[in-house]
């Protein structure tokens, strides 16, 4: 549950924050946009856990909205950085971006946030960060269709690909 709500969240607000040029996940969530974005896509995450696992609907929402109260928290300087670092482990089929889209999307579930973040994690420009150069490197060399691939697990060709694809070169918008 913590894997895919807290951590979920936590992992998006800042590859969006990223994006933006904004530092901390607290100033992360102080962005009316970003904290939609964040909010929905830990919704759409735990739509799928409360199908997926049983958990009572409204207690798992007050959760949700627990966690934003302490990503809002001014006290807890968590720097978009250090939070963003390591995309490829996060983008990985069975972690915090990907399981829950694809768990989504088994419900027939809306995930297009879920989408999003994926999208966002793919832009992490992070020159300290190995794994945030690897991966840019490898949509420099391959193509951003052959990266998604490459490190969700998405198979070549699923239209999940493509939508990924089509946030990607949306993101200049957020």
């Amino acid at each position: 549950r913590k894997l895919f709500t807290l951590n979920t969240g936590h992992a998006t607000a800042a590859y969006l924050g990223h994006i933006k040029g904004i530092e901390t996940i607290g100033e992360c969530v102080a962005d009316a946009r970003i904290l939609s974005l964040v909010r929905e896509t830990m919704q759409q995450s735990g739509e799928a856990l409360v199908r997926k696992f049983g958990f009572d609907h409204d207690a798992h929402f007050a959760y949700i909205e627990k966690i934003l109260r302490r990503f809002a928290n001014p006290y807890l300087r968590d720097e978009c950085r250090r939070v963003g670092r390591e995309p490829l482990r996060k983008l990985s089929p069975d972690d915090r971006l990907v399981l829950p889209l694809m768990t989504a999307k088994a419900f027939g579930l809306p995930y297009d946030k879920l989408v999003l973040a994926i999208a966002a994690a793919l832009r992490f420009d992070n020159p300290e960060d190995a794994q945030s150069v690897e991966m840019l490197s490898s949509i420099k060399a391959e193509g951003l269709e052959a990266t998604i691939s490459k490190y969700t697990g998405i198979a070549k060709g699923d239209p999940l690909v493509s939508e990924i694809t089509d946030a990607y070169k949306g993101l200049d918008n957020i």
